[in-house]
C-alpha cells in the first residue's frame, strides 16, 4: 500500500488522503502513475516537432508567456543519471487547438514519456494509453493509463481528465 492521493481537479493538483488523523492508503500503482502525471517534469531545452505543432515553445520563447522556468521537481538535481519525474504536461497550458488530434498526440506521446519508468523498472509489461475530448467539455481532455503488470490477467485502468482555460 502507498499513501493515497486525492485529486481535485478544480484546483488541478493532488494532496494526500487523511483518515482519522492519519494517512490513507491506496494502490501505490496508482500513486505511481499520478507522481508520474501530474507532477511538473524539466521542459527540455528545445521543443521537438511535435511540441512546435500545438505551438509548445520553448521557455522564455513564448510570447508574453511569462513563463522562462523549465520547472521540474527538485529532486532531479540529485539524480542526473536518471530520467527525470513527472510529465510535461504542464507545457500543455500554453498548447493551440490546431484541428482535434494534435493536442491529443502530444498529449498521449507525454504520457508515454513520463511512464516509461514503470516498464523500464519491470513493474509493468507494458502501458496502453487513450485520449480523447471530453463529450461534455470542448477544453478537457480524458485519458485512460491501462497497466499491464507481469503475470496479471488484466491491466489496471486510471481515469483522468485534464482542462484547459481558454483553449
Amino acid at each position: 500500500m502507498d499513501i493515497a492521493i486525492i485529486w481535485n481537479a478544480r484546483e488541478c493538483r493532488g494532496d494526500w488522503a487523511i483518515v482519522s488523523g492519519d494517512l490513507a492508503l491506496d494502490n501505490p500503482l496508482r500513486s505511481a502513475v499520478m507522481v508520474s502525471i501530474f507532477t511538473d517534469r524539466v521542459a527540455p531545452e528545445q521543443p521537438s516537432p511535435a511540441d512546435s505543432a500545438v505551438a509548445i515553445q520553448a521557455p522564455g520563447n513564448a510570447a508574453m508567456s511569462g513563463l522562462n522556468d523549465r520547472c521540474g521537481w527538485w529532486g532531479d538535481a540529485y539524480e542526473q543519471d536518471r530520467l527525470p519525474i513527472g510529465s510535461r504536461l504542464w507545457q500543455l497550458r500554453r498548447a493551440i487547438k490546431a484541428g482535434e488530434q494534435a493536442v491529443l498526440l502530444e498529449l498521449k506521446d507525454i504520457l508515454k514519456e513520463c511512464l516509461q519508468w514503470i516498464i523500464d523498472d519491470g513493474v509493468a509489461t507494458s502501458i496502453s494509453i487513450r485520449t480523447a475530448w471530453s463529450a461534455v467539455s470542448p477544453n478537457t481532455a480524458e485519458f485512460a493509463i491501462s497497466v499491464y503488470e507481469p503475470g496479471a490477467a488484466t491491466p489496471q485502468t486510471f481515469l483522468f481528465s485534464w482542462a484547459w482555460e481558454g483553449l
